[in-house]
Formats: structure tokens, sequence, C-alpha cells
């Protein structure tokens, strides 16, 4: 079905307020959140929010997904989901192997409570992010154009839990760390329309995109100008965290590439079409922080700050 998307955004400045607004009708209190995960559909990442249970992850999702105007549908894992719930199996019909695609095949894709389900199972759904494609009996099978993945943990359970190892984390553009509102959030939530407990206002949230906005968007994106100055300090800063005394694993080369990109879309979200030292450090907690393994008592956000305060922030041209 096509999805009716509300009038053209201006610029994709407009598009970062417009999306605040449309989300904030059902998820309160969580405005940066729906900014990072804006940024990181247009720069073609996926996203993984932690958070106690409550804490609007799986609302955050699904708003998310009625906001862009995309295809949508959400897995809850367990330590018995299978690989083959994800990517498919075949099977036969009138005598025909017949492929019957999982749930990975959609625009926007939540996987509640990803730590619940085995090793096997994470990766099958880490593959699919890495790909974009599935491989059932040795036939490949793209995925739908555009994929995003938002995946959720709650970090204060521990019982029959598998923790996402360095490898499969670096897969992720964010890992956004979600609190509970404020109180004057938690307030208004109150007065909000709902059916019983739950939420009645998630059809309110109107379509900004739909696939071929998003497409277009993100063109936008990739026409962003990084220049020279401000890709040697991206890479000066991600060395610089391998080097730092009391951290075991820096920067990989994958996050390096995945700060440039949210930094494209922070800079256009800002209403520009080239990035700036500042784009860099304030996107760089999100997209590095998950990455950077420590030792002897030191945190990857004082890693973080003492790369940025050991190289220093180039001056951009004015002809940018």
């Amino acid at each position: 079905m096509a999805v009716i998307v509300e009038a053209p955004y201006s610029s994709l400045a407009d598009l970062r307020r417009r999306a605040r607004a449309e989300v904030s009708k059902v998820v309160l209190g969580q405005d940066r959140a729906v900014e990072l995960l804006l940024v990181a559909a247009l720069a073609r990442g996926h996203v993984l929010l932690e958070g106690p249970p409550g804490s609007a992850k799986t609302l955050l999702g699904r708003a998310t997904a009625h906001m862009l105007g995309a295809s949508f549908k959400r897995i809850q894992f367990t330590p018995d989901t299978t690989p083959s719930e994800l990517v498919g199996v075949n099977v036969v019909r009138a005598g025909e192997k017949v492929f019957v695609p999982g749930v990975v095949f959609t625009n926007v894709l939540l996987a509640d409570e990803i730590n619940r389900t085995p090793p096997r199972t994470q990766a099958a759904l880490l593959e699919a992010m890495q790909e974009r494609q599935v491989t059932v009996e040795g036939k490949a099978h793209r995925l739908p154009d555009p994929f995003l993945v938002i995946a959720t943990q709650n970090p204060y359970e521990h019982r029959d839990v598998f923790e996402l190892p360095e490898s499969q984390l670096d897969r992720f553009l964010f890992k956004i760390e979600l609190d509970f509102a404020d109180e004057e959030s938690e307030l208004r939530m109150l007065h909000l329309p709902h059916q019983g407990v739950a939420p009645d206002m998630l059809g309110e949230v109107r379509p900004l995109l739909g696939v071929v906005g998003l497409d277009h968007a993100r063109q936008e994106l990739d026409a962003t100008e990084v220049p020279e100055e401000v890709a040697r300090y991206i890479v000066s800063v991600a060395r610089t965290t391998r080097e730092l005394p009391g951290v075991e694993l820096g920067v990989s080369s994958r996050g390096i590439m995945h700060l440039a990109g949210a930094a494209k879309a922070v800079a256009r979200l800002a209403g520009r079409d080239y990035v700036t030292p500042d784009d860099v450090r304030e996107i760089a907690p999100n997209v590095l922080r998950h990455r950077i393994i420590c030792e002897d008592g030191m945190t990857p956000e004082e890693a973080l700050r003492l790369a940025f305060e050991r190289v220093p922030a180039p001056t951009v041209a004015d002809s940018y």
C-alpha cells in the first residue's frame, strides 16, 4: 500500500523540526533520541537503543517508522528465536521450492531485546545489517532499500542474556542510552489519549518521507562536503583513541566511516552542505563510545575527552 506523505519539507533542517514534532505526539522527553534516529536513517546506519524497562524504547521505534513513512516489522527476541524466523526459509509447494521471507524483509525492523537471543540468531541479524541481504541454502536474497534496524536491550536484565560482542556492537552506527523522561514530560504523558494503559496516538504520527523521500534525502547527504582538514581531524581523533593509556581497543576503521557519515547528517540537519569540527564533536560520543574498550579505571567518555583534547580542531575555510 502506498504511503501518503505530508507536504514536502523545505530543507533537512525543517525535516528535523517536523520529525521531533511528529514523534513527540506519542513519545515525550526523548527529542535527542528522535534526532539520532533520523540521522541514522539518513546515514544508512543501524541503532541500538539501551534503557530500562518502560523507557519507551519500543514505542520510539514504532513512532520513528511511522514518521519515516516506511514499512515496519517487529520481532521479540527470546532464547528460542531461530535464525530462520529472521531471514526466512525455503518450503516446498506444489512440488516446487519457494522462499518464504523472514521478518528482516522490511524497511524498518524493530528487534526487541536483542541480548535475549543466542549468538547464532544475533549473528544472522547482524549479517543482514552488514550485507543488506540474506543467504538461504546458497541463494542470496536482497533486502528492501531502505533497511534500518532499531535494536533494543535492557542493561538491567541479567538472566538468560547473551551480550553482544565488540565486533557486533561495531556494526551499529549509534548506541543510544535512553533514560526515563523528565518530570514534566512524564506528567504530560498522563494527558495523552490512551486505550487502557496503551497510548492511542500512534496513528496520528504523520509520515514525512516515504521510501522515495528518504532516498532523496540520502542523496543530499551524500553530496555533503567533508573538507580535507575535517577528514584529517576525524581520522586523528579515532587513531588517538587507540594510543591512550587505559584503552584496550580504540575506534575501528568502520567507526571512522560511521563518524564521517553521521557528521554529514548533522551538518545537513543544521542547514549546511559541509561538515565542521563542531559537527564531529557533537555526534562523536553517540558513534564512538560503544566502540572503545577500556581498562584500569578509564571510561569511553574519558577516552573521547582526552582524544579531542589532544587533537587540535581545524579551522574550516569561509569558502565552505
